[in-house]
């Protein structure tokens, strides 16, 4: 008899070893386009959110009137591993609960920055929306400042709304492109560095300077400037070395000319010019 129990006690557990396999295989989202590259990568993108899920209630007049409850490829019911959204609709006497849609009828659009997740087949629409079968539909959104915020309410399809489906906002840093992510945790870039140490050597100089002329030296007005004949004479320097590299005039060119100027040409001596003047 000891033998008989455990063999069925190794039975017993391989079955729930297997069972635990199946669960955990479809727990997950099935796309309903299996062979979409673009869907795989896109869902690939949200694998540091998978498993999360998310809960927000909805208010009207302050008085609760829905709790939504959204899971990133991952159930929200434990009796139903392919319920990937819910909605409680809380009553004065008694509540329901809607599926709203499943992760075996999953479909991914996206774009860098953004990653729009749909969940189909949830309970169908008794006399509206054409008696259609609910889906639920939550944008990821890029924030690098946070993994996962809040779930936030876009479209509920309460009364008045046209829209059959439910609309849900997340921020999360997992949507994000790589270069605007690294370029948010990257800080201060090159340029930024170098305008500082530009600023913080010349602001340094200035201040050592004029405090060494005035105080050591006891130089007064323009002349407390630290290098004050060598700033001064800058603009000329620089003005003659452009004179002499991009315009090519140096003091050589004056004996090439074909021509003289007339101010080039000798004067005569002043007195000579004078005795003109005088008659014989």
């Amino acid at each position: 008899s000891r033998s008989i129990n455990n063999e069925y006690l190794c039975v017993l557990l391989v079955t729930c070893a297997f069972l635990q396999c199946v669960v955990a295989e479809t727990s997950g989202c099935i796309l309903v386009n299996k062979d979409s590259k673009s869907e795989k990568a896109l869902l690939d993108g949200l694998h540091d959110l998978k498993g999360e899920t998310f809960r927000v209630e909805d208010k009207v007049d302050g008085k609760l009137k829905n709790v939504y409850e959204i899971g990133v490829c991952a159930s929200v019911n434990k009796s139903a591993p392919l319920i990937g959204a819910v909605q409680h609709v809380i009553g004065d006497k008694t509540n329901q609960t809607i599926v709203l849609g499943q992760l075996n009828a999953t479909t991914l659009v996206g774009a860098p920055g953004w990653t729009l997740v749909t969940y189909r087949n949830g309970d169908q629409y008794n006399g509206s929306c054409e008696n259609s079968s609910r889906q639920v539909q939550f944008v990821v959104l890029c924030s690098p400042d946070e993994h996962h915020g809040s779930l936030q309410i876009a479209s509920s399809g309460r009364t008045g709304e046209t829209s059959c489906s439910y609309i849900f906002v997340v921020s999360s840093s997992v949507v994000c492109s790589k270069e605007k992510h690294e370029q948010h945790h990257r800080g201060l870039s090159g340029g930024a560095v170098f305008c500082i140490l530009f600023f913080t050597v010349a602001g340094s100089y200035l201040l050592l300077g004029f405090m060494y002329k005035r105080i050591v030296v006891g130089a007064k007005g323009l002349e407390q400037i630290p290098n004050y004949t060598f700033w001064k004479d800058c603009g000329h320097l620089q003005a003659d070395g452009c004179n002499y590299i991009c315009r090519c005039q140096c003091d050589s060119s004056d004996e090439h000319r074909s021509y003289r100027d007339i101010d080039d040409r000798p004067l005569r001596p002043d007195e000579d010019r004078d005795d003109q003047l005088l008659t014989m």
